[in-house]
């Protein structure tokens, strides 16, 4: 099997771009209020089951980190689909490869799931580089954002975390 995730990075990019311009200032599909500023981004995902990314904007006063995003992922506003994925997972369950491109071209083959952080990071890098690039190059600043609004990728069963946990509200800093 196949899995190009270099593709599936330019679509988690333009979903996101869809999400910012969308983002409607009294309608907050996440935690919080809705006409407060967003605190925390969370890029939720799950490829092993149901293989979806979910973008999640938090506006709690003290947003933080706890699997609040969880409760919203049956939102399909906030849910991007990513069916292969969860293909790749079982095959590699099943014993066969998947021949991955990375979202920076690069090739790897995946030969089994018993390394399930590696196989959970492969996913979760390519996250972690779209959000990354969306903060650095201002995309994330247009939307309502406290001054010290940060960001996360976070993947279901906690298998992958960026960035890590103890520097998450200074490494994942949003605004400048």
């Amino acid at each position: 099997m196949k899995l190009d995730l270099q593709k599936d990075s330019v679509k988690l990019r333009k979903y996101i771009e869809k999400r910012i311009r969308d983002y409607p200032v009294y309608e907050n599909l996440g935690p919080g209020e809705d006409d407060d500023p967003i605190g925390l981004i969370t890029l939720g995902y799950y490829a092993a089951q149901g293989g979806y990314a979910n973008l999640v904007f938090d506006t709690r006063k003290d947003a933080e980190v706890d699997g609040e995003w969880t409760v919203h992922i049956d939102n399909e506003t906030n849910t991007c689909p990513f069916p292969k994925w969860t293909v790749a997972c079982e095959a590699l369950c099943d014993e066969k490869t998947v021949e991955v491109t990375k979202h920076d071209g690069t090739q790897i083959t995946l030969q089994n799931y018993e390394d399930e952080d590696a196989v959970q990071a492969v996913f979760g890098e390519m996250l972690a580089s779209v959000l990354t690039e969306l903060r650095d190059d201002g995309t994330l600043a247009k939307l309502p954002l406290t001054p010290t609004a940060y960001m996360v990728v976070e993947e279901f069963d906690g298998l992958y975390f960026f960035p890590d946990y103890d520097t998450r509200k200074t490494a994942g800093r949003i605004a400048h």
